[in-house]
């Protein structure tokens, strides 16, 4: 059988992955030990994959859960999930960054995504992430008995990074569909029971139940807290490199640094097992 070796890339969370071409498929035993692994580490990095392309990569993260179709396309009439390409060039400004979650403000958000590595700029253009058990570790006591039970509110905001790549229609469309989203500011993981933080400085609008004043203060420390150095990690790319992620307890964001050189990714995300 195939042994996976993983290599911890940080003291706090993220690994990479090596020992196994994805390309020449891999069983149920292999495919646990990557599932547990992404749970385990939050982030993975699996180096080498460039044979894998986007038919390999689709099937290996429905193997790993459910499809998810982002609400811009359910917005456009998208029934079938699929592998999006994210093309970062002179004509198509990069729009991944700020802080996120992706799809926060979805009633029901994907639980892993995934980036395939198809072309690089020779310089710039890395993905940091942030790990939010160590963001929710890292509050006192205090603080974290206060935000249990708590609920932020998540939309999709000004939208600019929507208006540009889909349109102002799709854009406003998308909005009424899913106007006013609210989810659990400490939430607790139905795969690893941990608690984490789930506000990000791109979706979250406000802590519901506070006033204005209270909310914004509060959740501009949380928002700022959350992406600190030491429970963050930073990944350079190289072509072929697949990265699977657990998309509630991170949050990332793609650096712009690189812009107008292009830069290409193949991105699949999907929803827990048995949830559609």
């Amino acid at each position: 059988m195939t042994q996976l070796a993983i290599h911890p890339v940080t003291a706090t969370f993220g690994a990479e992955i090596t020992g196994v071409d994805l390309a020449e498929g891999v069983d149920d035993d292999v495919l646990g030990a990557l599932r547990s692994a992404v749970y385990e580490h939050q982030v993975v990095f699996l180096p080498g994959q460039a044979g894998l392309g986007d038919d390999g990569q689709f099937d290996l993260m429905m193997r790993l859960g459910t499809p998810y179709i982002h609400p811009l396309g359910r917005a456009a009439g998208l029934t079938e999930a699929k592998v999006e390409h994210i093309v970062d060039d002179a004509d198509h400004p990069p729009y991944q960054d700020r802080w996120h979650t992706d799809v926060s403000w979805d009633t029901t958000p994907p639980a892993l995504g995934s980036l395939r590595a198809i072309e690089m700029p020779e310089h710039g253009g890395d993905t940091l992430w942030s790990s939010m058990y160590a963001a929710w570790d890292g509050l006192s006591e205090e603080l974290r008995a206060r935000l249990s039970g708590l609920e932020c509110r998540h939309g999709l905001g000004d939208g600019e990074a929507f208006k540009s790549k889909a349109g102002e229609d799709l854009y406003h469309q998308a909005n009424a569909m899913y106007p006013d989203t609210r989810h659990p500011l400490a939430g607790v993981h139905p795969v690893t029971g941990r608690t984490y933080l789930y506000a990000n400085r791109q979706f979250t609008s406000e802590i519901v139940g506070l006033t204005a004043a209270e909310s914004t203060a509060l959740l501009g420390f949380l928002i700022d807290h959350a992406v600190q150095p030491r429970f963050c990690l930073r990944r350079k790319w190289t072509v072929g490199d697949l990265c699977i992620w657990d998309e509630r307890s991170t949050q990332h964001v793609a650096m712009a640094d690189h812009f107008p050189a292009r830069r290409e990714m193949a991105r699949v995300a999907v929803g827990d097992p048995g949830v559609g």
